[in-house]
Protein backbone atom coordinates (compact mmCIF):
# COMPACT_ATOMS: atom_id res chain seq x y z
CA UNK A 1 0.00 0.00 0.00
CA UNK A 2 1.42 3.38 -1.05
CA UNK A 3 0.00 6.61 0.36
CA UNK A 4 0.95 10.15 -0.62
CA UNK A 5 0.02 13.25 1.32
CA UNK A 6 0.07 16.63 -0.41
CA UNK A 7 0.16 19.69 1.80
CA UNK A 8 -0.91 22.84 -0.04
CA UNK A 9 -0.48 25.24 2.85
CA UNK A 10 2.02 28.05 2.27
CA UNK A 11 2.69 28.13 6.02
CA UNK A 12 5.45 25.89 7.32
CA UNK A 13 4.41 23.24 9.86
CA UNK A 14 0.95 24.72 10.36
CA UNK A 15 -2.42 22.99 10.80
CA UNK A 16 -2.88 21.49 7.34
CA UNK A 17 0.57 19.91 7.38
CA UNK A 18 0.03 18.63 10.93
CA UNK A 19 -3.18 16.86 9.91
CA UNK A 20 -1.78 15.43 6.67
CA UNK A 21 1.21 14.09 8.64
CA UNK A 22 -1.10 12.56 11.24
CA UNK A 23 -3.03 10.68 8.55
CA UNK A 24 0.24 9.49 7.00
CA UNK A 25 1.41 8.36 10.45
CA UNK A 26 -1.73 6.30 10.93
CA UNK A 27 -1.25 4.70 7.51
CA UNK A 28 2.42 3.98 8.20
CA UNK A 29 1.60 2.29 11.52
CA UNK A 30 -0.57 -0.11 9.53
CA UNK A 31 2.20 -0.99 7.10
CA UNK A 32 1.78 1.58 4.32
CA UNK A 33 4.67 3.23 2.51
CA UNK A 34 4.11 6.97 2.82
CA UNK A 35 5.36 10.20 1.28
CA UNK A 36 4.74 13.83 2.23
CA UNK A 37 4.89 16.58 -0.39
CA UNK A 38 4.85 20.25 0.60
CA UNK A 39 3.83 22.28 -2.44
CA UNK A 40 5.31 25.43 -0.91
CA UNK A 41 8.78 23.90 -1.39
CA UNK A 42 8.27 23.28 -5.11
CA UNK A 43 8.58 25.39 -8.23
CA UNK A 44 5.09 25.11 -9.68
CA UNK A 45 3.17 26.95 -12.35
CA UNK A 46 -0.52 27.28 -13.04
CA UNK A 47 -2.09 25.61 -16.05
CA UNK A 48 -1.27 27.47 -19.28
CA UNK A 49 -4.39 26.27 -21.11
CA UNK A 50 -2.07 25.36 -23.98
CA UNK A 51 -3.82 22.01 -24.70
CA UNK A 52 -0.40 20.38 -25.19
CA UNK A 53 -1.44 17.60 -22.82
CA UNK A 54 -4.18 16.55 -25.22
CA UNK A 55 -1.54 15.25 -27.64
CA UNK A 56 -0.23 12.89 -24.93
CA UNK A 57 -3.10 12.54 -22.49
CA UNK A 58 -1.98 12.42 -18.88
CA UNK A 59 1.31 14.21 -19.48
CA UNK A 60 1.66 17.93 -18.81
CA UNK A 61 4.14 19.62 -21.17
CA UNK A 62 5.43 22.08 -18.56
CA UNK A 63 8.89 21.62 -17.10
CA UNK A 64 8.48 22.36 -13.41
CA UNK A 65 8.38 20.34 -10.18
CA UNK A 66 4.66 19.61 -10.52
CA UNK A 67 4.90 17.70 -13.81
CA UNK A 68 6.67 14.63 -12.35
CA UNK A 69 4.47 14.77 -9.25
CA UNK A 70 1.36 14.48 -11.43
CA UNK A 71 2.78 11.30 -12.94
CA UNK A 72 3.70 9.99 -9.49
CA UNK A 73 0.09 10.34 -8.32
CA UNK A 74 -0.96 7.56 -10.70
CA UNK A 75 1.26 5.12 -8.77
CA UNK A 76 -0.27 5.64 -5.32
CA UNK A 77 -3.14 3.66 -3.81
CA UNK A 78 -4.32 6.53 -1.62
CA UNK A 79 -3.99 10.29 -2.07
CA UNK A 80 -4.37 12.84 0.73
CA UNK A 81 -5.00 16.40 -0.43
CA UNK A 82 -4.71 19.08 2.24
CA UNK A 83 -5.50 22.78 2.01
CA UNK A 84 -6.20 25.66 4.34
CA UNK A 85 -9.15 27.91 3.54
CA UNK A 86 -8.21 31.41 2.41
CA UNK A 87 -10.97 33.84 1.43
CA UNK A 88 -13.60 31.06 1.50
CA UNK A 89 -11.62 28.86 -0.90
CA UNK A 90 -8.52 26.70 -1.23
CA UNK A 91 -4.97 28.03 -1.19
CA UNK A 92 -3.34 29.23 -4.41
CA UNK A 93 -0.98 26.25 -4.31
CA UNK A 94 -3.88 23.81 -4.09
CA UNK A 95 -5.70 25.49 -6.98
CA UNK A 96 -2.59 25.27 -9.18
CA UNK A 97 -2.37 21.54 -8.47
CA UNK A 98 -6.04 20.99 -9.28
CA UNK A 99 -5.86 23.03 -12.49
CA UNK A 100 -2.90 20.98 -13.65
CA UNK A 101 -4.91 17.76 -13.18
CA UNK A 102 -6.50 18.92 -16.45
CA UNK A 103 -3.70 17.02 -18.19
CA UNK A 104 -5.61 13.81 -17.40
CA UNK A 105 -8.87 15.07 -18.91
CA UNK A 106 -10.07 14.33 -22.41
CA UNK A 107 -12.91 16.53 -23.64
CA UNK A 108 -13.01 15.51 -27.31
CA UNK A 109 -13.04 11.98 -28.71
CA UNK A 110 -9.86 11.83 -30.84
CA UNK A 111 -11.50 9.52 -33.38
CA UNK A 112 -14.91 11.15 -33.84
CA UNK A 113 -14.35 14.70 -32.61
CA UNK A 114 -17.45 14.35 -30.46
CA UNK A 115 -17.51 15.96 -27.00
CA UNK A 116 -16.65 13.56 -24.16
CA UNK A 117 -15.70 13.83 -20.49
CA UNK A 118 -13.08 11.25 -19.63
CA UNK A 119 -10.08 11.18 -17.29
CA UNK A 120 -6.98 9.15 -18.09
CA UNK A 121 -6.28 8.44 -14.43
CA UNK A 122 -6.28 5.04 -12.70
CA UNK A 123 -9.68 4.58 -11.06
CA UNK A 124 -10.38 3.17 -7.62
CA UNK A 125 -7.91 5.16 -5.53
CA UNK A 126 -8.74 6.22 -1.99
CA UNK A 127 -8.88 9.98 -1.47
CA UNK A 128 -8.80 11.99 1.74
CA UNK A 129 -9.45 15.73 1.65
CA UNK A 130 -8.10 17.72 4.61
CA UNK A 131 -9.50 21.22 5.09
CA UNK A 132 -8.36 23.58 7.84
CA UNK A 133 -10.26 26.80 8.32
CA UNK A 134 -10.23 29.63 10.79
CA UNK A 135 -13.99 30.01 11.09
CA UNK A 136 -16.09 27.87 13.38
CA UNK A 137 -18.80 25.48 12.26
CA UNK A 138 -21.50 26.48 11.63
CA UNK A 139 -20.10 29.64 10.10
CA UNK A 140 -21.73 32.84 11.27
CA UNK A 141 -20.75 34.82 8.18
CA UNK A 142 -21.51 33.65 4.62
CA UNK A 143 -21.99 29.94 5.41
CA UNK A 144 -23.14 29.33 1.83
CA UNK A 145 -19.56 29.96 0.68
CA UNK A 146 -18.40 26.90 2.58
CA UNK A 147 -21.22 24.77 1.13
CA UNK A 148 -19.96 25.70 -2.31
CA UNK A 149 -16.37 24.86 -1.33
CA UNK A 150 -17.26 21.38 -0.07
CA UNK A 151 -19.20 20.63 -3.24
CA UNK A 152 -16.29 21.81 -5.41
CA UNK A 153 -13.75 19.77 -3.42
CA UNK A 154 -15.88 16.65 -3.84
CA UNK A 155 -15.73 17.01 -7.63
CA UNK A 156 -11.95 16.48 -7.70
CA UNK A 157 -11.80 12.83 -6.53
CA UNK A 158 -15.10 12.01 -8.25
CA UNK A 159 -13.66 13.19 -11.56
CA UNK A 160 -10.58 11.04 -11.04
CA UNK A 161 -12.65 7.90 -10.45
CA UNK A 162 -12.11 7.64 -6.71
CA UNK A 163 -12.87 4.35 -5.04
CA UNK A 164 -13.60 6.16 -1.78
CA UNK A 165 -13.64 9.74 -0.50
CA UNK A 166 -13.17 10.89 3.09
CA UNK A 167 -13.13 14.41 4.49
CA UNK A 168 -11.30 15.63 7.58
CA UNK A 169 -12.29 19.16 8.62
CA UNK A 170 -10.65 21.38 11.17
CA UNK A 171 -12.81 24.30 12.26
CA UNK A 172 -12.06 27.38 14.33
CA UNK A 173 -8.28 27.38 13.94
CA UNK A 174 -8.23 31.14 13.38
CA UNK A 175 -4.54 31.92 12.68
CA UNK A 176 -3.11 29.62 15.35
CA UNK A 177 -0.74 27.31 13.47
CA UNK A 178 -0.64 24.90 16.45
CA UNK A 179 -4.41 24.56 16.80
CA UNK A 180 -4.45 21.11 15.20
CA UNK A 181 -1.40 19.90 17.11
CA UNK A 182 -3.04 20.90 20.39
CA UNK A 183 -6.34 19.18 19.54
CA UNK A 184 -5.74 15.62 20.74
CA UNK A 185 -9.12 14.33 19.58
CA UNK A 186 -8.61 15.70 16.06
CA UNK A 187 -5.13 14.18 15.79
CA UNK A 188 -6.50 10.84 16.93
CA UNK A 189 -9.24 11.05 14.30
CA UNK A 190 -6.64 11.82 11.63
CA UNK A 191 -4.42 8.90 12.64
CA UNK A 192 -7.40 6.55 12.76
CA UNK A 193 -8.43 7.70 9.31
CA UNK A 194 -4.93 6.97 8.05
CA UNK A 195 -5.16 3.52 9.56
CA UNK A 196 -8.24 2.75 7.46
CA UNK A 197 -6.35 3.43 4.26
Amino acid sequence: MKVIGINASPRKRANTQTLVEAILSGAEKNGAQTRLVNLREMEINGCLGCEGCKKHLGKCVQKDDLTPLLQDLTEYDAIILGTPVFWFHVSAQFKMLVDRLYCFMEHTDPKTGEPVMRFEFPAGKKFVLVISRGDNEPAEVLPQFYDHLNEWLNIIPLSLGAGSIEFLHQYGAEIDRKAAKNDTALIERAEALGGTL
